[in-house]
């Protein structure tokens, strides 16, 4: 629903959508723009606290916003900015900054008073009633002590705590008594002087005055330089069925929240049983029996949170196809196998461009020290790569290209160097009609593996240039797809 009320669909635009997200909100307010889609990030990740584990629907969120108006609670957005040269403090509570790492961190208020054994739990200091829904969770001191770890051990290089002698009442404080087990000294600092007090208080009246003017690029900075390019991305930046560049980034640069389609949740439960299926067999040489297959299956969708009726449909169908895909034995399942094998941290650079991705299943023949790659496919199933529709002969395009893609993924990593990737297939759940396991081969060309590669180098630089190209005169063809592809090879756009 909150999709409908600000978003867009086909040729409908929300009319919220597009006062708040429209393309020259962007252009001419970048640095709004990317405020208030933090702000959208922050309402529906309230909404899934306000009822963890379940199935959302719009009472659910009427309830949620109507509970924080009674409270007089505020949906705080804790966004800060995007701008990598921008001297910047991460302000974060001690439960945000779990797995982050800073060279610095300062951790407040580190009085007994607020950690240590003289802290009063949270429970008796806010006047909830115990059956509210906003409740906060236990505070003992051994969570206490366990959170300032978590705290303590984000700073990389220097760690600075700090505390008042003093508190508000003027009573005398000591620091956290698991400190004062330490040999840790602290230091007294002097207080501010008049002339600080003023330029402090002229800093935060001036502040709201100021005017950053900053560009998107150097708003996005910080993603352009660490960006990674999967196969995923290079089909969205390439697709100008479906917008192309500007369809990359709303969904791969901005992440644009967006609930998720229950066709894409059926595929990831269908990933999550086979992938689980590998891993038995891996494990103990054994194969997994289909009715524990389908078990996993079950209980991957209704981790989703579908609705109801879209549950079971799915998970009827989804039975349906597992079993027929499993009991042709097409695609065999064979302990030479290595199911979702990750490339995030193998450090892949072609043609300038960092690459990334994970891959559905390989087969590592390590005599010959050669591959074959396996990408599950759970839409309807296509019986060869030259037949279809217009709309088919794009999809399967845009298949072949991530296989290529991962043979250059694999072929040039830190680990896989050695090996050489023969061919790449689509394996189907769907059966097709005739109730036929589809399974679609294929191998490449040098002249087609050194194209993507020419491809890849060239879509990164527009990525990290920020260089989107407008496709309004590339029609929704495989010959206008393909004619795009080559000129962003040949820098025509």
């Amino acid at each position: 629903m909150l999709d409908m009320i600000l978003g867009q669909k086909d040729e409908y635009v929300s009319p919220l959508f597009a006062y708040f997200f429209a393309t020259n909100q962007l252009e001419q307010h970048p640095e709004q723009y990317l405020l208030f889609l933090e702000s959208l990030r922050t309402i529906r990740s309230k909404l899934r606290e306000h009822r963890p584990g379940t199935t959302l629907t719009l009472s659910d969120f009427v309830d949620c916003l109507d509970l924080y108006r009674r409270l007089g609670i505020t949906i705080g957005n804790s966004s800060y900015s995007l701008a990598s040269d921008i001297p910047a403090v991460q302000l974060l509570t001690a439960h945000k900054s779990k797995g982050l790492e800073f060279n610095s961190v300062y951790v407040f208020n580190g009085a007994d008073s607020v950690w240590g054994h003289t802290a009063r739990a949270r429970g008796s200091t806010i006047a909830f009633p115990e059956n509210l829904p906003l409740q906060p969770a236990g505070n003992s001191a051994d969570e206490r002590l366990r959170l300032f770890y978590v705290a303590m051990t984000r700073a990389r290089h220097n760690l600075t705590i700090t505390f008042s002698d003093r508190n508000d009442s003027d009573k005398a404080t000591l620091m956290a008594d698991f400190l004062l087990a330490t040999n840790i000294q602290p230091t007294e600092m002097p207080p501010a002087t008049q002339e600080e007090y003023v330029e402090s208080v002229e800093l935060a009246w001036y502040q709201p005055l100021i005017e950053t003017n900053l560009d998107l690029k150097t708003l996005l900075a910080p993603q352009l330089e660490h960006f990674k390019l999967s196969a995923t991305s290079l089909n969205n930046f390439l697709d100008v069925s479906r917008g192309g560049p500007q369809h990359f980034l709303l969904n791969n640069l901005l992440h644009f929240p967006t609930a998720k389609a229950p066709s894409a949740s059926f595929g990831t439960a269908i990933h999550r049983a086979i992938q689980q299926a590998h891993v038995h067999l891996s494990a103990t040489g054994e194969q997994k029996p289909l009715e524990d297959i389908l078990r996993d299956f079950e209980v991957a969708l209704e981790s989703q949170r579908l609705a109801p009726d879209d549950f079971k449909t799915y998970v009827q169908k989804g039975s349906d196809q597992l079993t027929a895909f499993i009991s042709s034995r097409a695609q065999p399942f064979t302990m030479t196998q290595k199911a979702e094998l990750g490339f995030g941290h193998q450090d892949v650079r072609v043609e300038g461009a960092h690459l990334t991705g994970s891959l559905d299943v390989v087969d590592i023949d390590q005599t010959n020290r050669e591959i074959v790659v396996t990408d599950y496919k759970t839409g309807h199933p296509a019986e060869a790569w030259e037949k279809g529709d217009e709309r088919t002969k794009m999809k399967l395009h845009r298949y072949r290209q991530q296989l290529m893609f991962y043979k250059i993924l694999v072929e040039n990593s830190r680990d896989y160097s050695s090996y050489t990737v023969t061919g790449g297939q689509l394996a189907f759940i769907e059966p097709a009609r005739s109730g036929e396991v589809i399974i679609l081969n294929t191998n490449f060309t040098p002249e087609e593996i050194e194209r993507t590669k020419k491809l890849i180098g060239a879509v990164c630089t527009h990525i990290t240039d920020l260089n989107l190209p407008d496709v309004s005169n590339y029609t929704p063809t495989l010959k206008d797809l393909i004619r795009f592809e080559d000129d962003i090879i040949d820098g025509n756009v």
